[in-house]
C-alpha cells in the first residue's frame, strides 16, 4: 500500500485495530460533507461495504480500503 493511501487508511481508523468499521466509514464520509446528516449517510456507507468489503465480514481492510480510495478521490486525499 503506497504511503498516502496508509496515512489515510491510519487517520480513518480511529481505534488502531487494522479495520475500518461502519461507524469509521461514517464517519471518514461525513468529514466529506460536513453538512450532511450521519443518518443521510447509511445508504452510501452500506453501497460502500457491499462493493468494497470483498470477505463481506463487514469490516474493510487496508487491502479493501484502496480500491474504494482510488475509485473516491476526495476519500484517499489527506486534506
Amino acid at each position: 500500500m503506497s504511503d498516502q493511501y496508509e496515512a489515510v487508511f491510519a487517520r480513518y481508523d480511529t481505534d488502531g485495530d487494522g479495520r475500518l468499521t461502519v461507524e469509521e466509514v461514517t464517519a471518514a464520509i461525513a468529514g466529506m460533507f460536513p453538512a450532511a446528516e450521519v443518518n443521510d449517510l447509511s445508504g452510501i456507507v452500506r453501497a460502500l461495504f457491499a462493493e468494497y468489503d470483498t470477505d463481506n465480514d463487514g469490516l474493510l481492510t487496508a487491502t479493501e480500503f484502496v480500491p474504494l480510495a482510488e475509485n473516491l478521490p476526495e476519500l484517499g486525499s489527506e486534506n
